[in-house]
């Protein structure tokens, strides 16, 4: 994948969802524009599902090994959502904020 410019926020998550989601206690996510995205390479999958708002979140995973490799949001429609750890660095901007803490 290819992206320009930097993240518009990142955040981590550890509502429900997003638990179940990454299998963790909590998602770490980057939000560029969608107009950052240059180019995506390879396969990949959708899957839809609807939040307990009742809008959708897709969310894209390599066929291969099953990783999350991106996402889009209904209520988030500017957005196209990273997993940190998708790019492999180290030293990626920290989160600015923890939704649903508890």
């Amino acid at each position: 994948m290819a992206l320009t410019g930097t993240p518009q926020s990142v955040h981590t998550c550890s509502c429900l969802d997003c638990q179940r989601d990454s299998g963790g206690a909590f998602t770490y996510t980057a939000f560029f524009l969608e107009s950052a995205v240059e180019e995506i390479r390879g396969e990949y999958r959708n899957w839809r599902r609807i939040s307990n708002l009742g809008r959708w979140i897709d969310t894209a995973f390599c066929p291969t090994c099953g990783i999350r490799v991106f996402r889009h949001w209904e209520a988030l429609p500017w957005a196209f959502g990273v997993p940190v750890g998708c790019f492999a660095d180290p030293a990626f901007e920290l989160p600015a904020k923890l939704y649903y803490a508890s």
